[in-house]
């Protein structure tokens, strides 16, 4: 059955406090994924962890999430999104607390585990919540000012975290994420409701677990991948980039505001690519370009000392062409009874590319003793979004 716009229109203000209550969890996944990368050269001296190892907690992050995320979607075509949501939320305030606290690597690796159970699971509920709320009209912008959370989140992180660690510790600065996701619990728990056309719509499907996935068809899992490998390049870049510049003399403040350049163009850029695509789509172009320029651009970040700011503007650029687009495709590949599921689905990708991207990263580190290697592969994983892209177009027609 179709998604009409009557029950969208049932309260027509309320869909922009959902996305402002949405926006401020995102702020707050943000902001507890990326708040290891600031003090990540801090982390690793203070426990003496290796290149490797300083990518695996940025791995762990994701590992779990693998296994959760498509079903985490199945319940939420099923069962209370308010309930998942506040579950995914009280989780990103229980793993950062482990991590603040932890004083050994297998310690906050389980802290960097819950977080990402909890933080994997909001983002495959979240963009289902915006997808039903805005279903109809709107969407391409809504998912363009939601995208920018992550920039944002990103930037605060990457400024702030790593001069409070400076000041302090940097555990002070994990406690600040745990206390984010606190505010951000309490603010869901007051405002948000289920969009009204959950109740006209068609019910969840009840076939078995393997059933839904095979049935979810092939171009979800082509979003999914050009999603994983996205994420493969670009957490990677977050990761190693501050201890990069690091040790080419930057302090770490400075490293961390570089870094954050990355995401500075996203918050302008996000809501005016879902603009475009409300209008005139090109979704699949608009990606393919996005990891073309990506791998294009990221094999320099190594030796561009002198013109790291530009470069990074530039990289800025080309990662703002893909989150948007991407997350408006489920709805234009997946019927809206599997709409979760479409979300899990490129949910799932997203951690696998999250848990294999900076490990493998940093093990290049480790093995070559040189960044460069590291880039190259990133640059990589960029390029292969274009592929995904071509095939999706084809099978879409």
């Amino acid at each position: 059955m179709a998604i009409t716009n009557k029950a969208v229109d049932a309260e027509p203000g309320q869909r922009w406090v959902i996305l402002g209550v949405i926006y401020l969890c995102m702020l707050a996944f943000a902001i507890v994924f990326q708040s290891v990368p600031p003090v990540l050269s801090l982390i690793m001296a203070d426990l003496n962890l290796s290149h490797a190892q300083g990518g695996l907690l940025m791995s762990f992050f994701a590992l779990l999430g693998i296994i959760v995320a498509i079903p985490a979607g199945m319940l939420a075509d099923r069962y209370s999104q308010k309930a998942i949501v506040l579950v995914s939320l009280a989780l990103m305030i229980v793993g950062p607390a482990l991590v603040a606290s932890g004083s050994s690597l297998p310690v906050l690796a389980l802290g960097r585990i819950i977080s990402g159970v909890g933080a994997m699971t909001f983002v495959v509920v979240a963009p289902q919540l915006l997808a039903q709320w805005f279903a109809g009209r709107e969407v391409g912008i809504a998912m363009g000012i939601f995208n920018t959370g992550m920039p944002l989140g990103t930037i605060l992180s990457l400024n702030l975290l790593s001069r409070l660690a400076e000041s302090l510790d940097w555990r002070a600065s994990i406690w600040v994420s745990a206390g984010l996701s606190l505010v951000a619990l309490a603010v869901f728990a007051l405002l948000f409701t289920p969009a009204p056309r959950r109740s006209e719509h068609a019910s969840a499907p009840s076939e078995g677990f393997f059933q839904s996935i095979r049935l979810a068809g092939t171009p979800i899992w082509l979003v999914g991948a050009a999603w994983g490998l996205f994420n493969a390049a670009v957490i990677s870049l977050f990761t190693f980039t501050p201890d990069l510049l690091k040790a080419s003399g930057f302090s770490i403040a400075t490293a961390g505001f570089f870094t954050s350049l990355v995401m500075w163009p996203g918050l302008v850029l996000s809501p005016v690519i879902g603009y475009i695509i409300d209008r005139i789509d090109r979704k699949r172009s608009i990606i393919a370009v996005g990891g073309l320029a990506l791998a294009a651009l990221m094999v320099w970040v190594p030796t561009a000392a002198g013109w790291v700011l530009a470069l990074m503007l530039l990289i800025g650029v080309a990662q703002a062409l893909v989150p948007t687009p991407i997350f408006a495709l489920p709805p234009d590949v997946t019927t809206p009874e599997r709409l979760g599921l479409g979300f899990g689905i490129i949910s799932a990708c997203l951690n696998i590319g999250i848990v294999v991207g900076p490990a493998l990263a940093g093990l290049m580190k480790d093995v070559t003793g040189s960044y460069q290697a590291s880039y190259a592969l990133m640059s990589g994983f960029a390029v292969l979004i274009v592929p995904a892209m071509v095939i999706l177009a084809r099978r879409r027609g």
